[in-house]
């Protein structure tokens, strides 16, 4: 909330400055990259906020159809591979996606996997969709 507030007066203080001195080209582009500057935090301190207010949690639910994380679908021909990583002593899903410029999406939970989850869920996901979808690396 103090980050929030901090942008937020200056942008305040900034904005009539700028104005004020639009005839040096100079200024204005400082003038301008400040305002950006101070724009781009106060927008991410507000979503913050939003976030810690709504109580914001993104939803993970693998099924026969594909990966559900938050509002986007993964389906299971366009994954590449399902596996797990360390963070803090807990795993956390990893979802790689084909393609060439395909990029690993980190499935991040609350308190993550502990390893017989994880092992339980890859031979899960092996038995029912490993068979469908042979290009599917899961482990």
């Amino acid at each position: 909330m103090a980050f929030f507030a901090f942008c937020s007066f200056f942008l305040i203080r900034l904005f009539p400055q700028w104005v004020a001195v639009w005839r040096d080209p100079r200024k204005l582009v400082f003038g301008l990259l400040l305002i950006g500057i101070f724009s781009l935090f106060a927008f991410i301190g507000a979503m913050l906020i939003r976030y810690y207010l709504t109580d914001f949690r993104l939803e993970l639910r693998i099924d026969s159809q594909g990966v559900h994380y938050g509002r986007r679908f993964y389906p299971w021909t366009e994954i590449g591979s399902l596996s797990g990583r360390w963070y803090h002593g807990r795993l956390q899903l990893l979802l790689h996606r084909r393609g060439r410029m395909a990029l690993n999406r980190h499935l991040q939970t609350d308190l993550g996997l502990t390893e017989d989850e994880y092992s339980r869920l890859m031979e899960r996901l092996d038995e029912d969709i490993g068979a469908l979808y042979p290009h599917l690396r899961i482990g």
